[in-house]
Formats: C-alpha cells, structure tokens, sequence
C-alpha cells in the first residue's frame, strides 16, 4: 500500500542533505527511506509519512539546510502513485548509527579532505566511519566520538583542510537520530596500517595525473596505494614511503602534472593517522597489463565524441593498441593506446588533430617506458 506521502528534499552540498534529514527525523513522524545523487553535487533524501508530518518535516530540513549549504527544492508529494522504485529508495544502505556524536567535514577536491581527515584523527579520539563524493568535486568524510572530541577533531580538520584548499562546510550532530544510517558513506575499504609519509597528488583530468604518477614512481622508493576519483574532473593519486623519497617524488609529479595538465593540489602527510590509511589509501586493486613493456599513450578530451573520432584515427594511423577509456567527470574522458615508441607517437599526434576537430582537446602524453608498478594501479 501506498505511503499517504513523500518528501523530497534536494541540496547542493552533503552537510546540507545530512543536517536537514536529522532535523527531519526529529520534528515529525517520518521515516527516511533513502537519498540519492544527480551529479554537481546535488544530492535528495526522501522521507515518507502523513501529510501534516511530512510537510513539517520539510519545514524544519530547508530552515536547517539552509545553514551549512544550498537548498535546491523541497516538494510533497501526497498519495503517491507508481513511485516505489524511485532511485532514491535503492540508492543507499543502512548503516547502524548508534549514540556516539557525529562530525563531517566536507570539502572541495580529495586533498584537503585527506589533510582534514588526518588532523581529525590525530586531534581527538574518533574513528573515522568513510568518505564519499556527490559531485562537483565536492566530497565529505564523516568521524564519530563523543561530542566534545568530535568537536575538537572537526576544528582541527577545518584549519588543516583550509591549508590545502577549499572547505564547504563542518557539521556536528550531538546526538544524530536512527534512520540516519542511509546518509552515511560506505565504511573505509582497508585496515589501520603506519607508513613514514603519504604523499597526496590530485589534478584534473586523467592524463595528468597518470604523467605525475610515471615521474614520481621514478624519483622516490615510493609504493602507489590507489587512484582515488573526486568526481568534477578531479582524481588523486596517493602514494607513500619515507618522508625524504615521497616529497622528492612530490615535487618530480608536480612538475609533471604542470607540465601537461592542471594541478590541483599536493599535499605531504608525515606519518599519516593509521585510521586515515584505512579509509583512503587502502591499496586498491592490480590489474595486469597484457602489454607491459610497451610505450604507453594517453589522450583526454572534453568530447565523448572528439575521443571517438581520435581513436579511430590513432588505430588507423599507427600499429597500436586500445587499452582502456576512463571518465573522471567534468565532461572529461580518456583513453590509453600501446605499441612502441614512435607508434604510439604517430598515433597521438593523429589523434590530436582529430580530436580538435570535434571537440576539445585537454591533453595528450606518452610514456616511453612506464613502471608496472604504476601502471598496475590505473584504472583506465
């Protein structure tokens, strides 16, 4: 049977759209019964009930919303029909809440936030519960503790995240309600480990990111754990060894990145918290490349069709093979060729030409010898 009625509450920013569903709970019988994103970072949580009760529920959500980001829309929807498999109510899981305080500390771009995070975690007694990204490049990592040790990890998280970049917004939920658990990221990926240094590299666009990768795996005994996306065009490498081999890698990958891209932002972390280790860096999965070896060849665009329309010619035009395509948002997509040196050459200078013909062309790149050790960890 149907619900008497739904909520949809649309926010831009993650704070905003958790704030705003814990006052909901809280003022009215209603339940959450799911949230769900479109990209920009604009994200919905829908909660049902009767109408009186939904209606104050979304009073009370916009007036909170309102304080930590942008409110989109709010609409109720009374005796709903047909709309039980809205992606709103399959887009999340539900995690245990618990009565421990709640922080988040949400960000633009993956740096600051792992700056943030790490300060969070070496400032107080909290765990860190995940990390997600709503678009944008906006991204937000959520802690628990009791509420004056989250309310100090949250400040310090803010002053270290502000270092490297652009903080959105800080949120402290003294006592967050039940049905909260759907708003929560998943939990972090890997186990608590220590390492002597963790370097962070984040660019826009692939192609920068895989050249900055090439140099500094060769500059430093560094050890890649994992390509982190941010969505809005941002990605971030992460890699760590001593704190000598991962800044002179730090500083071999800047100049790369510049080089054939844009650079966001970099950040060196001395012993990095072991529970922020868990949460981003934990290492991410090896894929083995048929083609190890071979030069390898990288063309970005901002075009889906000008990426089409270069591989075509770059395979016709050079004895090279197709690898791999990734987006990483921003109207962004890449893709990889192999062969030898002066194919895969022959092949991107073809490409580019193509390309600029159908849309635009962010970057290209070609790596004479790259290092499986890098190479391994792409994600294309």
């Amino acid at each position: 049977m149907s619900s008497p009625a739904l909520g949809i509450l649309e926010t831009r920013g993650m704070a905003a759209l958790v704030a705003a569903a814990d006052v909901m709970v809280k003022a009215a019988q209603v339940e959450i019964c799911g949230r769900h994103g479109v990209g920009s970072a604009w994200v919905t949580v829908l909660v049902e009930g009767e109408v009186a009760a939904v209606e104050a529920a979304l009073r009370a959500g916009q007036e909170e919303a309102a304080k930590y980001g942008e409110v989109v829309s709010a609409e109720v929807i009374a005796r709903p029909e047909g709309l039980e498999n809205m992606p709103h109510r399959t887009g999340s899981k539900d995690r245990p809440v618990g009565a421990q305080a709640l922080g988040l500390l949400e960000t633009r771009g993956l740096t600051p936030l792992i700056a943030g995070a790490d300060a969070m975690a070496k400032a107080a007694a909290v765990s860190l519960e995940g990390w997600g990204s709503i678009g944008g490049a906006l991204v937000h990592v959520i802690a628990r503790g009791d509420v004056a040790a989250v309310q100090t990890a949250l400040e310090a998280g803010r002053v270290a995240a502000a270092q490297s970049g652009d903080v959105v917004a800080t949120l402290l939920i003294p006592q967050p309600a039940a049905g909260l658990g759907r708003m929560l990221p998943p939990p972090p990926p890997g186990e608590a480990h220590s390492c002597g240094a963790l370097g962070v590299l984040e660019t826009t666009g692939y192609v920068p990111l895989v050249a900055a990768g090439d140099a500094l795996v060769k500059s430093g005994e560094v050890e890649v754990s994992r390509i982190n996306i941010a969505t809005g065009g941002r990605v971030a490498l992460l890699f760590k060894g001593n704190i000598d081999d991962v800044q002179a890698s730090l500083d071999a990958g800047t100049a790369a990145a510049r080089q054939v891209g844009e650079l966001n932002a970099t950040r060196l972390i001395s012993r990095p918290a072991p529970e922020l280790m868990a949460c981003f860096a934990a290492p991410g999965p090896r894929k083995e490349r048929a083609a190890a070896g071979q030069a390898l060849g990288l063309i970005e665009t901002r075009s889906s069709i000008a990426l089409a329309k270069a591989m075509d010619q770059m395979l016709k035009a050079a004895n090279v093979e197709y690898e791999g395509s990734y987006k990483v948002g921003y109207f962004l997509t890449a893709s990889a060729i192999r062969g030898d040196v002066a194919a895969v050459q022959a092949a991107l200078d073809a490409g580019a030409v193509e390309a600029a013909k159908y849309g635009e062309l962010v970057a290209i790149h070609l790596i004479p010898h790259p290092y499986p050790q890098l190479t391994e960890r792409l994600v294309h």
